[in-house]
């Protein structure tokens, strides 16, 4: 998969899932089918990104960032995303000290930190 093509589907997915996230903030309607083809959409880049690497430190923090968002909203989730999500989380942790300082590593920390106590309360 060429950068720009890379980068524009972690943007995608990104987008994607803050919408999901914040879906409820919104006045109008939110209807089932709208819902469900937002969900399927998040799962698809998912599936799609989780066996791609960033190009840069930046672009993997980035791409660890909306996989891990994609994976928080995604209502399709069974015990391979489960173990997608760990090591997603693994690739976080890993390359989180080497990362200059920036609002994605600043989101990133956030996700993993949550994801962490998620984990430990469960």
């Amino acid at each position: 998969m060429g950068n720009i093509l890379l980068q524009e589907k972690i943007e995608t997915l990104r987008n994607l899932a803050d919408t999901l996230l914040h879906i409820g903030d919104r006045q109008d309607n939110v209807f089932v089918d709208d819902f469900t083809l937002l969900n399927k959409s998040i799962y698809d880049l998912i599936n799609e990104l989780y066996f791609q690497r960033g190009k840069t430190l930046e672009q993997e923090a980035t791409l660890c960032l909306a996989l891990l968002m994609g994976y928080s909203v995604s209502m399709y989730a069974n015990p391979d995303d489960e173990f997608k999500k760990q090591s997603v989380l693994k690739r976080s942790r890993k390359i989180l000290p080497t990362l200059p300082p920036s609002s994605v590593k600043e989101q990133l920390l956030v996700f993993c930190n949550e994801l962490n106590n998620s984990f430990e309360i469960n």
